[in-house]
């Protein structure tokens, strides 16, 4: 992975303190959601003029390493338009709409039928790239309404692969 960062194919690295800086220090008035890995915050990139959220993985958390290794190195490789795109602590794009689930479960704002078709569209796009698009297989394993982000278009982005498994496409499961 170390070689993709340096011939500039892989995801762009941050220092701890440049993400620090960006989310104001993890600030809890810019924390978007809390998980079972730890915090997501929401951060604002000057140079690029972009928001990301920002995944910190807390001591306490029930995930481990193999997990959040396991996210870096399948996300950092994949390139798609229904995918969360990474861009360690792990640095997202900031999908500003939120989540799935805070429309569907939490009343942020009542869905059409149009608009959660396009979302579900949006999703087995996602799916069908991870499973036969791309070089090998991905298997997300982690599929919920809170991991199936929206952009400011409602259209749907699948983040967290830190249960995500890698096949090759002759091997099969």
């Amino acid at each position: 992975m170390d070689n993709e960062f340096e011939m500039g194919t892989g995801p762009k690295r941050f220092t701890y303190h440049e993400l620090a800086r960006e989310t104001g220090d993890f600030a809890e008035n810019e924390k978007l959601r809390e998980g079972g890995y730890g915090g997501v915050y929401r951060g604002f990139l000057k140079d690029s003029k972009m928001f990301i959220a920002v995944k910190k993985v807390s001591k306490s958390s029930k995930y481990g390493i193999k997990e959040y290794a396991s996210e870096v190195k399948i996300v950092s490789r994949l390139r798609h338009k229904n995918l969360v795109q990474l861009e360690l602590l792990l640095a997202y794009e900031y999908m500003e709409i939120g989540s799935l689930d805070s429309h569907l479960f939490k009343a942020k704002s009542l869905l059409t039928w149009g608009t959660r078709y396009k979302i579900a569209h949006g999703l087995e796009s996602a799916l069908l790239y991870l499973h036969e698009e791309w070089e090998k297989c991905v298997l997300h394993r982690y599929i919920k309404s809170s991991n199936v982000m929206l952009d400011s278009n409602f259209n749907s982005k699948l983040g967290d692969f830190g249960l995500a498994k890698l096949v090759d496409h002759e091997k099969g499961l």
